[in-house]
């Protein structure tokens, strides 16, 4: 009896599967029996048709600081009325909406993206199409879309850049399409992170600047800084403040000249090996200056500290210099006879030359101390206009 039971019950499921499969295709043969797919659902201006769209971002790709363009993984869905693809669910077992692709169906072709820079401009693939029985269309395509989009890297690397898709009608005297941002909508649920750049805000909005309507989806970005500032910021700032270190070294170390020399050597192979990861455009960012300041001070700082050991060792002769560690060598005075003119020479070119290299000493230290204050204090003034500008 069970058995006879199940038996019944599939029995009718394969009949109402068979009658909602021969309902759909005289669904198909209805619809499609006096359709041009050639022929756009609208005659004048007064039979305008609205469009709406809805555009979704998979992932951004890359923002080019260089090209001055983004690139993104984006579902595009277009949606209008069609009347003459209306019926009634009933009629056909409650049917309300069948799938087919946009070969055997009207689409509105002339929509492209205007500021792609790819030749794949408008959406003409053919791609699946949802039809409902009120007569609305859904067109749905993917696309891996490369748009211009001015880049202001003036606050790099805390800049915040707003990149769009510019998607309207091409044919606007001939195609009576309405578009409105109203009608549209720009989603991130599908968005996957990015490892450089971190989504704020997605939008469309209305444009006629050009004379043509578009609808342009903005997509606002900021940079994630934190790297940058750790790989490059920070290291800078350190070769920085090691090179106000170079004056506080002793003058008669003799390490003072090795020391600056070898912070600028370090600064000028450390922005090089950085030079491609800084944005490359037309504008200079401050970002840059700043990084070309901190390298002409290290160079700026060598020439002092040559000045500074040039002075603290003018006040010596040749002969009286140690070459081991630059101190004034002992000299042993023989006694002399006051009466001995010659002898009364020698000890007041003695006098004299002790008293130039004590002056020469001084001077060496006051000037090591005005450079160094002079570098600290143009250290801070360029970090403190860089940091002004960008943040």
């Amino acid at each position: 009896m069970a058995d006879s039971n199940i038996a019944v019950f599939i029995t009718i499921l394969l009949l109402v599967g068979l009658t909602t499969a021969e309902n759909r295709t005289q669904l198909f043969k209805d619809l499609f029996k006096d359709y041009e797919v050639r022929v756009a659902p609208f005659d004048t201006l007064a039979d305008v048709m609205i469009l709406s769209m809805s555009v979704s971002i998979i992932s951004l790709r890359n923002v080019n600081e260089k090209d001055q363009t983004f690139s993104a993984s984006v579902w595009i869905s277009l949606s209008w009325l069609d009347e003459r693809l209306e019926w009634e669910a009933k009629s056909y077992k409650g049917i309300n909406s069948i799938q087919t692709t946009s070969k055997y169906v009207w689409i509105p072709s002339s929509i492209c993206i205007f500021n792609e820079v790819t030749n794949d401009k408008c959406l003409t693939e053919e791609k699946p199409v949802t039809i409902y029985s009120s007569g609305h269309l859904v067109y749905t395509t993917s696309r891996e879309s490369t748009a211009q989009c001015k880049i202001d890297v003036s606050k790099y690397p805390f800049d915040t850049q707003i990149c769009s898709l510019y998607i309207g009608n091409l044919f606007v005297q001939s195609e009576f399409i309405y578009l409105s941002s109203s009608l549209s909508t720009y989603s991130l649920v599908y968005f996957d992170r990015n490892e450089e750049w971190e989504v704020l805000n997605a939008y469309p909005r209305d444009y006629t600047g050009t004379g043509a309507t578009q609808i342009h989806f903005d997509l606002v970005v900021k940079r994630k800084s934190s790297y940058i500032v750790l790989t490059v910021l920070l290291p800078v700032i350190l070769l920085s403040v090691l090179n106000i270190f170079s004056f506080v070294l002793p003058i008669d170390s003799g390490e003072k000249m090795g020391t600056s020399m070898a912070i600028f050597l370090t600064f000028a192979v450390f922005l090089t090996i950085i030079n491609d990861s800084l944005p490359k455009t037309d504008s200079i960012p401050p970002f840059t200056v700043y990084l070309t300041i901190q390298l002409v001070i290290s160079g700026l700082t060598v020439m002092l500290e040559a000045i500074v050991l040039r002075v603290h060792f003018s006040g010596k002769s040749d002969d009286e210099t140690d070459e081991s560690n630059g101190s004034l060598s002992k000299t042993k005075i023989q006694p002399i006879d006051m009466n001995d003119e010659e002898g009364e020479i020698r000890v007041r070119n003695k006098i004299c030359y002790l008293v130039k290299y004590i002056k020469s000493k001084l001077t060496a230290e006051r000037l090591d101390r005005f450079f160094m204050v002079l570098v600290i204090v143009v250290d801070l003034i360029s970090l403190t206009v860089f940091l002004a500008e960008t943040l």
